[in-house]
């Protein structure tokens, strides 16, 4: 074993001169690991493989049995490829092998592997490459393109959604509205069973009211997942982002545990959305999987928010009161690939990930935890500049009265349902004109004046550029004439038109307040004739 191992190792000679001393170089100071085994007995390791292992040199694995760097459940692979390379005679295709560090860590290791005769007989010559960066880089490209092909899916289910929604709240608004004026009506002239039938379906019509804001709410929550842009950042408030990533989570952390909130005042900060709902809801689902099941009304999960006393800046607490994290794995936990999950639970990716959003937006995430007691996860990101607390969102309720002066309006949708209600809606205070085509639209907008176009950006067979580029050539103001109704732009031309014109735009289902705001900020214009047609659109 011994006139063995010398004539394998490069060094065991002495000094060496010409092909053999350019050998023992390349072979001890080459990147690549290299190991010669036969008989399952390790006959030689370069120093690269011995420190890749945790070994202080190469003499400690020479002569070992192979099995005591590979993976057990990899064995039994390796032990069926020599079988062919001695049997064939010929070199082994590229493969992937887990290596057993010395401290029990496994290291994925990509492997070339030949058979070569050392003193008349057959041994393997195996070179390998540590190939977990490689692995960790391809693993985030793949959650980034899977991360956009849902983001896609979504923005396309929320569009799809949204354009019934919008027709099925406007409709519900009137019929709420006809029935007050007919129960009012009815009670004047002494018709009470009248007007307690019309105030009975009244009441039926604000429970319909009440369902579609909630699958309103719903698909807002949805999109704070399909951002089309992962990277584009504005003034965003935790606690919104927050009740998305809760709703999402809702209907498995409700079979598992309590899940309770308490909001304090919080700053704004600057970020994308999407990333943060992100960072958010995988925290919720990591809490989740730390409790035990089958203790759903004494497990328990806290989402808190505040204000850092010191730097102003933004916090968020997750709290579980599972059991804990052991503090000699604690440290480890932000590790690419580690996790404390079972088997096929996890990538062991996902506070690597969280990690490095945070960190892209300028803030810190830190873990406590104690076996026993649970675990926090905290979360702090810089205020954005110019702002004050979070301000609450206008209540629907709070109605803007009716535009008192008398508008002509032109509505453009394809969606013929929506179309109709818009127009009955206007129609009683304002003269509407109401078309399903763009090309329809021209025609009109060549015969007279409007004060106000109400038009959807996703339109069959034009872009919404198009749509913009041919009524600026008509609308001497357009951008208070031009309004832009959307149910959610998932192609990059409508994203470029609604982030790049300074025109307003109607997020669809949209209240009759919202509609009535819009139609109380333009002034009626003089009826003058407009002569110059829109040059032709390009082709669809």
């Amino acid at each position: 074993m011994d006139d063995e191992r010398r004539t394998l190792d490069p060094r065991a000679n002495g000094t060496s001169t010409g092909a053999e001393g350019r050998f023992r170089r390349i072979v001890e100071r080459t990147n690549e690991m290299l190991v010669v085994h036969r008989g399952g007995k390790i006959l030689y390791v370069n120093p690269t493989l011995a420190a890749c292992l945790g070994y202080a040199s190469e003499e400690e694995l020479v002569g070992r049995p192979l099995g005591d760097i590979l993976h057990p459940e990899d064995v039994p692979r390796e032990n069926r490829r020599v079988r062919v390379m001695l049997a064939t005679h010929e070199h082994a295709p590229l493969y992937t092998y887990r290596l057993v560090r010395r401290d029990g860590n496994a290291v994925t290791v990509e492997v070339a592997s030949s058979p070569i005769d050392i003193d008349g007989e057959i041994a393997i010559v195996s070179f390998g490459r540590d190939i977990r960066t490689r692995i960790e880089t391809e693993t985030r490209v793949y959650q980034a393109n899977l991360m956009n092909s849902m983001g896609t899916l979504a923005a396309g289910v929320a569009h799809e959604i949204n354009n019934p929604l919008a027709y099925v709240t406007l409709n519900i608004a009137l019929m709420s509205r006809k029935l007050e004026e007919l129960a009012a009506v009815s009670t004047e002239r002494g018709d009470d069973a009248l007007a307690m039938v019309a105030k009975e379906l009244g009441s039926f019509c604000a429970e319909a009211r009440d369902g579609t804001e909630r699958v309103a709410q719903i698909v807002r929550d949805f999109r704070v997942y399909s951002s089309a842009n992962h990277e584009q950042r504005g003034t965003v408030d935790v606690r919104r982002v927050l009740d998305a990533s809760m709703k999402m989570a809702d209907n498995e952390i409700r079979h598992r545990a309590r899940l309770t909130k308490s909001y304090g005042d919080v700053p704004l900060v600057h970020a994308n959305e999407a990333r943060l709902g992100q960072v958010f809801l995988n925290l919720l689902v990591n809490a989740m999987q730390a409790l035990p099941e089958g203790n759903a009304a004494g497990n328990e999960i806290r989402v808190v928010t505040s204000t850092h006393l010191v730097s102003g800046s933004a916090l968020v607490e997750i709290r579980d009161s599972g059991p804990g994290i052991p503090p000699e794995i604690l440290h480890r936990v932000f590790e690419p690939f580690f996790t404390t999950k079972p088997v096929g639970v996890g990538s062991g990716l996902g506070l690597s990930i969280c990690r490095s959003i945070i960190s892209a937006h300028g803030g810190r995430i830190e873990i406590e935890s104690e076996v026993g007691k649970g675990t926090v996860v905290r979360v702090t990101l810089p205020a954005a500049e110019s702002t004050d607390t979070a301000a609450q969102p206008r209540r629907a309720s709070e109605a803007p009265p009716r535009a008192s002066h008398r508008l002509r309006v032109l509505v453009i949708d394809d969606e013929q349902a929506l179309l109709s209600v818009i127009v009955r809606e206007l129609a009683p205070r304002h003269d509407v004109i109401g078309r399903t085509s763009f090309s329809e639209a021209i025609e009109a907008l060549a015969d007279k004046p409007f004060d106000l176009v109400l038009c959807d950006v996703m339109m069959p067979g034009v872009s919404g550029i198009d749509i913009y580029r041919a009524l600026c050539q008509t609308m001497p103001e357009p951008t208070e004439r031009i309004v832009f109704m959307t149910g959610g732009a998932f192609t990059q031309d409508a994203r470029n038109l609604i982030s790049q014109v300074p025109n307003r735009c109607l997020e669809k289902p949209f209240a009759p307040a919202a509609l009535e705001a819009i139609l109380r900020s333009v002034t009626p214009r003089a009826r003058e004739s407009i002569h110059s047609l829109p040059s032709p659109l390009p082709p669809a």
